[in-house]
Parts: structure tokens; sequence; C-alpha cells
């Protein structure tokens, strides 16, 4: 079963049947005009000869010979037909023949009304006789005479049968030359298709800078080509990001753990009062918590990522929700001396949790990333059909490579992997998250020195 479907798949024996299929239907379509036209030449010579001889004997026996005359001498008549098998006869309109040469005894068609008039039968052998009768009156008595003149297809039939016989051979013959050329032709144009899956072949994930060589392709190749490296350079580029993910996730869980078992292992080392045991079990919870959010924020991204993330959209009021978040990062900010300055209008149609947590970790992160004594923005408005939201803050002017990866997952701008454990480098990959859960769009870009401003865009 296997088999059978690979081979009903293969281009090659699809376009194999595919051309042999016309193939067939044009030669077969040349083969019955050929024999069509050659079978209508042939009978348009032979009504010209059947109504010329008649019409000529019509003449003779009323000008020429009295009909007397010719029945005496019916060698004449024969002589005159020369050595065809055709037929000839004189006859009375009631139907007494009175002269006939009829060799093969082919019955003679009803007599005919018109004054001349032309019919086809055929023989109980199969062969068509082509008949004109002509009415005159004989030249001695000036009686009513018909004269019937036919001729049967016997040679002309044989040479369209020959005719189609030797054409259907030569088609035959000629189909199964041109399928074989057809088909060497066909293996030989694809080559190139077989060049390119050797080429992919050699992919792994050791060799992933192979690409197809799209410049020497195959026009009707080419976008296939280009779509394929394509595909190849997204690959690339989600592997890359795959295994730096995975580094820096193993990172992560690494120092907790370690923190976790050193302390464990000192406090083994020798007995501790209850108040050190409360101490260290205490700093191992945080360390515990410290996990618990890492393995949150990461069930959240893959589902994100996977589209289970439930999106209850509805419609919010933005300057009443960024007045709720800045009350509830206040005391945060007075930390570092930091002010909010809100200029929202307009509703944003949205899943509250999620708004609020995008949001929420932008405030966060301006917070601990500005500088002390500044005045952190909140601005929102509807533009056309889209709700935006920016947030912004002075701090230290980024470049552009450090721009593109600042919601990339657990990047931070310091390169510092064993900060705080207050920060898992997640934030802003969660927001990016949620606004692909929302359809919208999350950027990041410095308007001036030292200025930097999130802009959330929610489609209304």
């Amino acid at each position: 079963m296997i088999r059978n479907s690979q081979r009903s798949s293969s281009l090659i024996l699809r376009l194999m049947a595919s051309y042999v299929s016309v193939l067939c239907v044009l030669t077969g379509a040349l083969g019955i005009y050929f024999y069509h036209s050659v079978r209508s030449s042939q009978e348009q010579r032979i009504e010209t000869i059947v109504s010329g001889r008649a019409s000529y004997y019509a003449r003779l026996v009323s000008e020429m010979y009295p009909l007397g005359e010719l029945k005496e001498r019916p060698l004449l008549i024969a002589k005159m037909l020369g050595a065809e098998r055709d037929v000839l006869a004189f006859r009375h309109p009631s139907g007494d023949v009175m002269i006939e040469v009829n060799p093969d005894g082919i019955s003679l068609p009803p007599p005919a009304a018109a004054a001349s008039s032309t019919a086809r039968t055929v023989t109980s052998a199969g062969i068509e006789v082509y008949w004109t009768s002509v009415q005159t009156k004989a030249l001695d008595t000036n009686e009513p005479i018909e004269v019937v003149a036919g001729h049967p297809m016997t040679d002309e039939q044989a040479m369209l049968a020959t005719f189609r016989d030797r054409f259907l051979m030569a088609t035959i013959a000629g189909v199964i030359v041109a399928t074989a050329i057809a088909y060497g032709l066909l293996r030989r144009g694809l080559l190139p298709v077989r060049d390119m899956a050797t080429r992919a072949a050699e992919i792994h994930p050791g060799q992933l800078h192979v690409r197809l060589d799209v410049l020497h392709a195959p026009t009707e190749l080419r976008a296939l080509a280009g779509a394929f490296n394509a595909m190849l350079d997204r690959l690339t580029d989600g592997y890359q990001r795959l295994s730096q993910f995975s580094a820096d996730l193993a990172h992560e869980i690494r120092t907790p753990l370690g923190v976790l078992i050193g302390q464990t292992q000192v406090t083994l080392a020798q007995p501790r009062t209850v108040d050190e045991y409360k101490s260290v079990l205490e700093s191992n919870l945080e360390e515990f918590e410290h996990l618990n959010r890492l393995s949150e924020n990461m069930l959240f991204l893959a589902r994100a990522d996977e589209g289970r993330q439930p999106v209850d959209k509805v419609a919010v009021d933005m300057d009443r929700e960024l007045h709720k978040i800045a009350d509830y990062f206040e005391g945060l900010a007075l930390e570092r001396d930091m002010r909010f300055r809100i200029e929202a209008a307009g509703v944003a149609n949205v899943s509250v949790d999620l708004f609020r947590r995008a949001v929420g970790n932008l405030v966060v992160n301006a917070i601990r990333h500005g500088r002390e004594g500044t005045t952190v923005r909140l601005r929102a408005a509807s533009a056309g059909d889209k709700a935006i939201i920016e947030v912004e803050n002075e701090g230290v002017s980024l470049s552009p490579d450090q721009l593109d990866r600042l919601f990339d997952r657990f990047y931070r701008v310091d390169a510092a992997r064993s900060g705080s454990s207050s920060s898992h480098g997640l934030g802003l990959a969660i927001v990016d998250a949620i606004m692909r859960l929302h359809a919208g769009l999350a950027d990041v870009s410095c308007p001036e020195e030292g200025m930097i401003r999130f802009r959330l865009s929610f489609p209304v």
C-alpha cells in the first residue's frame, strides 16, 4: 500500500500521465481528422465519376446509339466501363431492366422519381455503393429510359482500412517513443529538485548555516528555494533563541538552588538553635518563592506561545486603570524618590488582568531602571482603530541592538545574571506575550538622549 501511494504521488509519473493523455488525444484527433478528410475526398471523387458516367450514357442512348443496338452490343458498354467492377443499367421507369452490366450482382436501387438523383446502399458484405440515376428518352423509340450508374467502394474501403491500421500502429509507436523521450527529459529536468533535496539533507543543528542556491536555481524553483531559505532563517533564529533560553533558564534556576543547597549544608553541619533554623527556613522560603514566580512566569509564556491563555476582553477606562496602577506602585516609586505623571483618556477593549499586568511590568521596569528623582510618565489615548499606552522614564541611553533585545526572555541590559532575585528578566517578555494575545504590538524607542519610551498598541 505504501509503495502504491509513493508511485501515485510521483511527480514524474503524474507529468507522464498528463503528457501521454494529451498526446493520445491530439494524435487521435489528428487521425480522425485525416481519416475523414481522405474518406470525404474519395466520396466526392466517386460521386463525380458516377454522376458523370450516368450523364454520359444518358446522352449516348438519347443521341448516338439506339437502345436496340446497345442491347445487341453489351460488350461495348463493358469495354467503356473499363476494368472496374462498376455497375451500369438501362431500365424502364417501371423497374424492368433492359441492359445491365453488373459483375458482382449488386442489387439496383429502386426507380427514382426525379430526373436525376443519387443514392447510397450497402451490400450484405458491408460494401457501400454510390448510385446516380438519370432519366432520358431512347433515340429510336422515344420511350423514357432511366440510366443507373453505380460504384462499389471495395477498393476505397480497403485503402481506408489500411490507412486506419497503419495510422494506429504509427500512433502507438510514436506515443511509446515520445513517452520514453519525455521520461528521460523529465528526469533530467528534475535534477535541480534532487540537488535541492541533497542540499537540504545536509542541514542539521550543527550546520544551520547551509542554504539552497537561489541564484542558480531554475526560474520555477527560485520562489520555492527562497521560501525554504526564509523558513530556515526563522528556524535558525528560533533554535538559537531556544538554546540561549535553555542556558538562561538553567542559570536562573541554578542560583536559587545553589543558595538553598549551601544554606542547608551549612545549617546541617552542626547543631543550631531554633532561631537559627527559623532564619534559614525564612531565607529558603524566599528562594522558593523566587522559583515559584519563575515557574509561573514560564508557564504563562508557554501558554501564551501555544495560544492556550484565555483572553476575555471588556471595555476599560484607561485613565482610571492607569491611576490604579500608579497608586499600587506608588510606594515602590517613593523608595527611589520618583513620581508619576498621568495623561490618559479613551477606552481600550482588553483583558483587565492582562492589561494591568502588562502596564504594571512596564511601570516596575521604569522604576527599577530609571534615574532616582525623575518622573515616570504614563500616557493613554485612542488613535483611530487602536488604543495607545506609553510608559516613559529617564535612564541610561540604550543602543539599537539593546533596544531590539529588550523583549527577549532573561535579557538584562547590564548582562548581570546574579542580581536581585526580584527580577528574572521575564517582565518585558511577558508584556510582549500579552500584546500578542491581544493581537497588538509592543515596541520600545529612545525619543531623545537618556529617555526610554515603551508603547503598547491594543486594537480597538
